[in-house]
């Protein structure tokens, strides 16, 4: 049993045995009150219950830390949790609402278990906290929360105290007994005290467990209890400040000394403290300490590492700090020595900074290597440098250039451009770090609206690399040799001139990225196959996007780099090749997938490019609002716009999606506003044909489509694909049906090859026809045409949608998309979470769940998903009861 508490409290444990009752308990109480002792008495009463047990630290607030812990302690319980890895929302701020559906999923096939965070209070992170309230929300009746902290956390749990599904424990139940508080002082003094004395103690200290102890240590000392105890009072903050002082003035000197060299450590082993304090007898010091009751813990159940109790160890520091403050950063030194001798960098740099070694902390944080970019642990790093004073770090250019570095990874672009920048135009810098900071400038590509600033960076550093074979560069997390830099410049490149929307000279640099040295570097591979893959997935060369997709992702595995946001390229490939395909069934894992990386690290241009398959996937599936919303660019401020090929794309896609429900003549007003650019898209142009065609003008149609073919061929095959079926449907409108077929039918042999369907279902019911034509004679990919068009289902833009065999007994069915958002329903996320998830405005998430209400029959969120339950569209929960 930890010294923080000496006593069992049998009466309080048994409150704890209604943990299983209830999805969340709350213990919350101030430091001192014997939280973590009594779950830890409680847990030891239950031995075969599961519990994933975690003991929140300060650096869980790093969105990262806390998933990889909260999964590997769920893990325990259920081992294939691990696997959920690769849902952590990296650098997204908090769990992400994909990876807390899946643990939704998980957590229907666990054991009646239980979730212990203990010392919640150290978590800041708003993100996290309020994760963890959809956390509670998504828990099956076996599985239960358990949280304890110092104060209340700002999460909503309104709905569940409204219907008493929360245990809670407060101060005044934590109090100790007037029995429990006597055994205490007997314990910890050796001898026993009058009743009325006792019940004093007790009043003055409103029997809280530290002050008892606290209490129990002066009394040890005094000749006169009562006089003592006649003299304390004051508020619970004074009683522990004075209690404690007593305690260590009662001490002899060196018993008092060896506490306060003692108190700058945070997890102390006996190799530790004989280091720093230049001893060899810390094992049998931890021993007497405990014998003493002198609040120390032991942190783990083999008893090798230990800490003191918060209040005791801040009045040690306090009395240290101020009494010889020189020694105290002597002691941190040696702490961060011992550390660093270890390779244990972590715990080294937060004691180098304690002690304001400034110059040392930067040196040793400058060692990190690549793992701070593999394993997305750019914030607690960034919280480092950030932490020396910056008129320290301001001298030292590479410190910039990796705070640069790391707040672009982790998604700051603006900030990360500015910091490089600044060092690029350094009067004191070297070619090295300009270069340096040219590359790593034209690797944020994937946030940029303006992909030509990133492209011009990418140019000044390889001609930089170029121009001084020999050019010694920075060393920066192992990251920045001038083959690295290289195969960064030249991916990015390639990057850059895709959103651009020049896909010839896109393909060139990122080939020959893949050609260079730095290749070999997982991250940098992933990243670059992934985008490979999607630039011929956009293109329509979907047979070439599916191998570099499952290449991209292969390696990622074999690397531990599935969770990593370096991926959301190939994931988003995966997704558009099926949207051409016609297969929305197969796209939406991969979409999904690639929103949780994009998002992870805020990469805006993936963000709307998995915007824009969502729209084609709606459009195909005939939800042409759910479309026009996604391709809504209106309120979209200049620097989270979509840079100009991605913008082309969505332009295009909203007409499409206009000119399907029957408004031709807003497509081709919007095309009017497009013709006002620099550039407009080929698939613009082309959207502006159909439209054109759509609203009885042939003429306009062929107007537009006289431009230069090889306009079109820049997205081979896909726009050549697309020109001709709309050649074709302009001779079938002008009765030129032998024209017509023709036109048609090489269509569908630039299409097949590559299994581009999207483009015949999303064109006209005149080039339908013609496809049926060439379906008759014989079997082939006109048939697969036909049979992806009834797969579709185009009726369900006047409501009825695909339905599900378990929809019939409806009788008003209910959509696809409404099927979609039904699956959402019970885990409990707010409307505006539902929204995000289904990227829709809260308006039309409202309108989708009035619909569902409505066809269901039912009033509101919760009698929506029983009755869903009931009519086997969603799955049976373990809590409700079974029908006959």
């Amino acid at each position: 049993m930890s010294s923080e508490v000496l006593v069992d409290r049998p009466a309080l444990v048994g409150r704890l045995a209604e943990v299983l009752g209830y999805p969340l308990t709350m213990i919350v109480a101030q430091a001192g009150a014997g939280k973590t002792v009594l779950l830890q008495q409680w847990a030891d009463t239950v031995p075969d219950l599961p519990m994933a047990w975690i003991d929140v630290e300060p650096e869980d607030d790093d969105p990262m830390r806390f998933s990889r812990r909260l999964l590997m302690a769920l893990s325990s319980i259920r081992p294939e949790v691990a696997g959920l890895a690769h849902m952590s929302a990296l650098g997204g701020g908090g769990l992400g609402g994909p990876l807390l559906e899946r643990l939704g999923t998980a957590f229907a096939a666990f054991p009646e278990s239980v979730i212990v965070l203990d010392d919640l209070h150290h978590l800041s992170n708003g993100a996290l906290m309020a994760d963890l309230g959809r956390l509670a929300a998504v828990l099956p009746p076996q599985v239960h929360l358990v949280i304890s902290t110092r104060a209340d956390p700002p999460i909503a749990w309104s709905r569940l105290r409204l219907r008493h599904r929360i245990l809670e424990l407060r101060q005044a139940d934590l109090t100790m007994t007037r029995a429990e508080s006597a055994t205490l002082l007997a314990k910890i003094t050796g001898r026993e005290f009058e009743s009325d004395l006792v019940d004093t103690i007790v009043t003055r200290t409103e029997g809280w467990a530290a002050g008892l102890q606290l209490a129990a240590l002066t009394l040890k000392f005094q000749e006169s209890p009562a006089e003592f105890v006649a003299e304390l009072s004051g508020s619970e903050r004074l009683i522990a400040e004075y209690l404690a002082e007593e305690v260590l003035d009662a001490l002899p000197e060196r018993g008092r000394m060896l506490l306060l060299r003692m108190a700058p450590l945070d997890v102390m082993t006996a190799e530790l403290v004989d280091h720093v304090l230049e001893r060899s007898d810390a094992r049998q010091v931890f021993e007497r300490l405990e014998h003493e009751s002198l609040f120390l813990v032991a942190i783990d159940p083999q008893r090798t590492s230990f800490r003191f109790h918060h209040l005791f160890r801040d009045l040690l520091r306090y009395r240290l700090r101020s009494e010889d403050p020189a020694e105290k950063r002597r002691l941190l030194g040696r702490a961060a020595d011992f550390h660093l001798a270890r390779g244990e960098l972590t715990p080294a740099i937060e004691y180098l900074l304690r002690a304001a070694d400034w110059d040392r902390a930067l040196d040793a944080i400058m060692t990190r290597g690549s793992d701070i970019f593999e394993r997305g642990e750019m914030r607690t790093v960034i919280r480092w440098i950030t932490s020396v004073p910056e008129h320290v770090r301001a001298g030292r250019l590479d410190v910039q250039l990796e705070l640069g570095i790391l707040v672009g990874m982790a998604g700051e672009t603006v900030r990360a451009v500015d910091a490089l920048d600044r060092v690029a135009r350094h009067p004191n810098a070297t070619s090295g770090e300009r270069v340096t900071a040219d590359a790593w400038i034209s690797a944020t590509a994937q946030w940029s609206a303006r992909p030509e600033s990133t492209l011009r960076a990418a140019e000044r550093a390889l001609a930089g690399l170029d121009a001084e074979p020999g050019i010694v560069l920075p060393d920066l997390m192992r990251l920045t040799t001038p083959a690295l830099m290289r195969t960064l410049a030249t991916g990015s490149g390639g990057r850059s001139q895709f959103l651009l929307g020049d896909l010839a000279e896109a393909e060139a640099w990122m080939d020959r990225a893949l050609a260079t040295d730095g290749m070999s570097y997982p991250p940098f591979r992933v990243g670059m196959l992934g985008s490979l893959a999607l630039l011929h997935a956009w293109s329509g060369r979907t047979v070439e996007a599916e191998l570099l997709a499952v290449e991209a992702i292969g390696c990622a595995r074999a690397t531990s780099l599935l969770s990593h946001p370096i991926i959301a390229d190939a994931h988003l490939a995966q997704a558009m090749t099926a949207y051409e395909r016609g297969r929305s069934d197969v796209a939406g894992p991969p979409l999904e997938y690639g929103v949780i990386s994009a998002e992870g690290n805020g990469r805006t241009q993936m963000s709307w490019i998995a915007r824009l398959v969502a729209a084609h996937l709606a459009g195909l599936e005939g939800r042409f609002d759910d479309a026009l919303e996604l391709t809504d660019l209106s309120s979209t401020d200049a620097a989270s716009a979509p840079a100009p090929a991605v913008r082309g794309r969505i332009v295009a896609a909203r007409m499409s999606a206009l000119r399907r429900s029957g408004r031709a003549e807003s497509a081709l007003r919007l095309h009017e506003v497009e013709r006002g650019t620099l550039r407009v898209a080929p698939s613009v142009v082309l959207e502006a044909a159909a439209a054109a065609l759509a609203a009885g003008r042939p003429d306009a149609a062929k107007l537009l489509l006289s431009d230069p073919a090889e306009r079109f061929r820049g997205e081979r095959p896909r726009g050549e694909a697309h020109r001709l079926v709309l050649r074709g449907w302009i001779a079938a409108l002008e009765g030129a049906r032998p024209s017509a077929l023709d036109l048609v039918g090489a269509a569908l042999g630039q299409a097949e090859p590559h299994g581009l369907v999207a483009l015949f279902l999303e064109s006209d019911p005149v080039v339908l026809d013609l496809v049926q034509e060439h379906a008759k004679g014989h079997a082939g990919f006109a048939e697969q045409v036909l049979h992806a068009r009834g797969t579709a289902d185009p009726a369900g833009a006047t409501g009825a949608g695909v339905r599900n065999e378990a929809n019939h007994g409806l009788t008003d069915p209910l959509t696809e998309r409404e099927l979609e958002i039904l699956a959402f329903l019970p885990d409990h996320s707010t409307t505006a979470e539902l929204a995000r998830m289904c990227f829709v405005s809260v308006n039309t998430m409202k309108t989708h769940t009035a619909h569902i209400y409505r066809k269901l029959e039912v009033s509101g969120r919760s009698a929506a998903v029983a009755r869903a339950r009931e009519l086997g569209l969603l799955p049976l929960s373990r809590s409700d009861p079974v029908r006959a």
